[in-house]
């Protein structure tokens, strides 16, 4: 009888244990002595009168009876903090976000979670922020993808920026060509870069991976193609839209392929240039340049 009513009398005191996290966040400043020194006096003497009034219920009613009443006054008194769950500090604190998930000191904040949302930022913008983190032994940025139907109206827009982000890429390529046959150790060049794309948890990147397939079937069918019909020719044009770039995943960057990789990445970014079409400029206009050309034959003619 005395250890039922000992274990039922500490999980009443264990539920109690609660209000000190809950007081302090809740409490003024300046009033948080007070109230936690006050709270552990009543929790005190509840627990040094609560053993005697329960051993006299017991001999009375029974010892059930005993257990019965502290489980119903344990619930209660969860019914009635049950409203600090809403209160900040009272619940379950959220998980803290990974480096790669948000902003870092001096970065600026607002342009980062705006990355982070999905959302379209300069191309020249994003790698700032990664060349700074890759310059600091800081993680890239991992983004995930907004759902297609949350950006589909704005896609229009994020085609004509296309463009100009492929050019800026396309001459960071040359950036970083450079660096790395002048840089005097290119191993440790590449275990930076390895250590920077690598995620704290993988299970992160994999859900953006899924994001993205996600969006892709859904601007595809959305767009009119019928990928249902023919998945082969899908996976072809994928293929070759997106060609191997000279370095698998389990392997990541090595003096071996680092370079393969950027030349194979430029060669990328000039087929998407092309598609978009080149930006003539008045005075150098394709048609002038094949006029220049003829006046210069027939004059050498002459």
């Amino acid at each position: 009888m005395i250890l039922k009513l000992g274990l039922s009398v500490n999980f009443f005191l264990n539920l109690q244990l609660s209000t000190g996290p809950m007081l302090e966040a809740i409490s003024p400043v300046n009033k948080r002595g007070f109230c936690q020194g006050f709270n552990i006096t009543v929790m005190n003497f509840g627990a040094a009168i609560s053993p005697f009034i329960l051993g006299i219920v017991s001999d009375k009613a029974g010892t059930p009876t005993a257990i019965w009443i502290c489980v119903g006054v344990s619930f209660f008194a969860a019914v009635i903090n049950m409203p600090l769950i809403w209160v900040n500090g009272c619940n379950i604190p959220a998980k803290p976000r990974p480096k790669e998930l948000r902003p870092l000191p001096g970065e600026d904040i607002e342009m980062v979670e705006k990355a982070l949302r999905g959302e379209w930022i300069p191309a020249e913008e994003l790698e700032a922020i990664n060349d700074h983190r890759f310059r600091n032994g800081q993680p890239y940025l991992l983004i995930h993808p907004r759902k297609y139907k949350d950006e589909k109206e704005e896609l229009p827009a994020l085609r004509k920026r296309a463009k100009r982000d492929f050019l800026f890429q396309q001459t960071r390529l040359k950036v970083y060509l450079n660096e790395i046959n002048t840089t005097d150790d290119i191993t440790d060049l590449c275990n930076r870069i390895n250590s920077a794309a690598r995620a704290s948890d993988p299970n992160e990147v994999e859900k953006i991976n899924r994001d993205i397939g996600e969006w892709f079937i859904d601007y595809l069918v959305d767009s009119g193609y019928t990928p249902q019909l023919d998945p082969v020719l899908i996976k072809q044009a994928i293929m070759s839209a997106f060609p191997v770039l000279g370095h698998t995943k389990s392997e990541g960057y090595t003096p071996e392929n680092i370079e393969l990789f950027l030349l194979s990445c430029g060669k990328v970014y000039t087929n998407l240039i092309e598609n978009e079409g080149f930006d003539e400029r008045k005075d150098h206009s394709f048609t002038k340049v094949l006029s220049n050309a003829r006046s210069a034959m027939l004059q050498q003619t002459i």
